[in-house]
Parts: C-alpha cells; structure tokens; sequence
C-alpha cells in the first residue's frame, strides 16, 4: 500500500518546472522528464523521509529566499531543503533534524522522525581532509592557561583560581628576574 503524501516523481517534476521558471532557465537547459526521473531517485536516496506537501513547501520557501541580485542555478539538494530541516552553513543537516517552527501540514510525523540519521554530525570536513588529526583540538595539563586534558570538575574552583594566582606571581618574579 501506498504512503499517503508519498513523493512521486511528477510531483518532483512539477517543482523542477515551477524552479527552472522561476530561475528562467531556457527551454533547452531544463531538465527532461527522463532525467528529472534520475535526479527524482537522487533526491529520495538522500531525503527518504519527506512527503509531497513538505517538498512543495520546502521548494516555494527556497524561491521566495532568492536575492534578485544573485546568479541563480538549480539548487542542491541540500539548498533546496534547508527551509524544512535545521540548517549548517546555509544547508540542510538532516541528522539535526526539522525545525520546530514548521507550519502544521510539515511537522514530521513518527515514521518520517525515524528515518533521520540516529547520531547528529557535522555536513563540514576537515579543512585538510587527508590531514584530519592536526584539526583534533590540543589540551595539555602541565600549562594552566590550556585546557585540561581531563577535567573532573568542571568550572572555576577556589584551589585553581589560588595556582593560577601562584603561577602568575611565578611568571612575574621570572619575567622582572631578566
């Protein structure tokens, strides 16, 4: 049996005629319905959960937010879907989940919420992805101006604020000392 409000691929193709009029995008750059298929089961590999009304929501809230001063392209899939779930960097982050403030015809029902990712992440890399540990923050325990590397007790207690004054008064003998 089918989902009710299950994405189908005309609807799909619909919005993809609705953006590439809004964008005018010349009739031989659009997308053919052949294609429009491929880019249909692209989308619903990487948003699985989301039905018809959100879809039509998500696309219309995306192509109310454009500048009219701004090159326009197709939008990723990513884009396309940030007014829908909580957003990283402009892009939807589906392990973050929807937002909370969804008119009432796009709140996520149970089987939707299930279909999210079960840990959030980050959608950014590494700035070096070959070179992932040097982006591991450094903590030290022998230099109190750094982070402990194991702190039991989190926050400012009356024994760190007196080694911290101790080590200041250290650091200033040394230094007039030169």
């Amino acid at each position: 049996m089918a989902q009710p409000n299950r994405l189908t691929p005309e609807t799909f193709l619909a919005v993809a005629e609705m953006i590439a009029a809004h964008l005018r995008i010349k009739e031989a750059d659009r997308w053919s319905p052949h294609i429009c298929r491929l880019k249909f089961h692209s989308f619903t590999s990487e948003f699985p959960e989301i039905n018809e009304p959100q879809f039509m929501w998500a696309a219309e809230q995306w192509i109310q937010s454009l500048k009219p001063d701004v090159f326009k392209r197709y939008p990723t899939w990513k884009e396309l879907m940030a007014p829908l779930y909580r957003s990283e960097n402009g892009l939807a982050n589906r392990s973050w989940g929807y937002k909370p403030e969804l008119p009432g015809f796009c709140q996520p029902t149970q089987p939707q919420l299930a279909m999210l990712p079960a840990e959030p992440y980050s959608l950014a890399a590494a700035p070096d992805p070959h070179n992932a540990d040097a982006y591991v923050p450094f903590t030290c325990t022998e230099h109190p101006l750094l982070p402990p590397a194991v702190d039991e007790r989190p926050g400012l207690t009356p024994e760190r604020w007196a080694d911290y004054l101790k080590w200041v008064n250290q650091e200033e003998a040394r230094v007039d000392a030169s």
